[in-house]
């Protein structure tokens, strides 16, 4: 399992995501990283219907305190979201201050938020080289803790894909593991369409729900995990329809 101490310092799923790749694009751990807000119900989204079929319907982006964050990257994201909602709350147009922010591919959210996170925890190190003798580049690798982290953490990973179809079947085993995954769990496929049933189970066989962020907010209900589900699509959608050029209206709905 993973060390305690890892889960202690409250390493962020954008975090982890990095660590696994980090090339990956700055969207995606922008993604993950709203999709973590709303799993610890610091961030909710409210979809109004359209009152015209020829209008989409209207998201909203809904802050609550997060003054309690501790780790510095979700932190700072819910500050710049904080600011971005100031002039308004519709996604899309949060989306775009957001841009702003951090450039039009989110690229500083990575560059300027989640790397040197990743450096100041001993995770990763720089390593520059001239590409073709002539332009500096950086590249970022894991230092040996981080490789023993991401090494421990993907082995994790796929012994979770490989047991979440068969939750009910394999609790004993699942539970544990997704403890251990810790804010990380966020990161696998299809987790979201599952949450009613992990709650239910973490109920089961934990004292105090475990570590996982998102088992505080799925709830009691189905509907509640419903709305965590959907969410989380929500998501998907307007960052897709910002990474095309967005609309200058409030959609982000289907």
């Amino acid at each position: 399992m993973l060390n305690t101490k890892e889960l202690e310092d409250h390493l962020s799923a954008p975090e982890f995501l990095v660590l696994l790749d980090p090339d990956i694009e700055a969207q995606e751990a922008l993604k993950i990283g709203l999709k973590e807000l709303i799993a610890r119900g610091i961030l909710r989204i409210e979809q109004k219907p359209s009152k015209s079929r020829f209008q989409p319907a209207q998201v909203r982006l809904l802050l609550e305190p997060g003054s309690h964050l501790l780790n510095p990257v979700l932190r700072r994201l819910w500050g710049d979201l904080h600011s971005a909602c100031r002039h308004g709350s519709l996604i899309n147009q949060v989306l775009q201050r957001l841009q702003k922010e951090y450039g039009p591919d989110y690229g500083l959210f990575k560059h300027k938020v989640i790397l040197p996170s990743l450096l100041q925890r001993g995770l990763l190190q720089k390593q520059t080289h001239k590409a073709l003798g002539l332009f500096p580049q950086t590249r970022y690798q894991p230092t040996p803790d981080g490789a023993d982290m991401k090494t421990r953490l993907e082995h994790h990973m796929d012994e979770a894909r490989r047991l979440l179809p068969s939750l009910s079947a394999d609790s004993a085993q699942v539970v544990p593991l997704l403890l251990s995954l810790g804010s990380a769990a966020l990161l696998l496929p299809g987790i979201a369409s599952q949450f009613q049933q992990i709650n239910d189970l973490m109920k089961k066989y934990s004292d105090d729900g475990g570590y996982i962020p998102l088992l505080y907010s799925a709830g009691d209900s189905s509907k509640e995990a419903n709305t965590l589900e959907q969410a989380f699509h929500q998501i998907d959608v307007a960052l897709a329809d910002a990474g095309d050029g967005g609309s200058d209206g409030g959609g982000g709905g289907e």
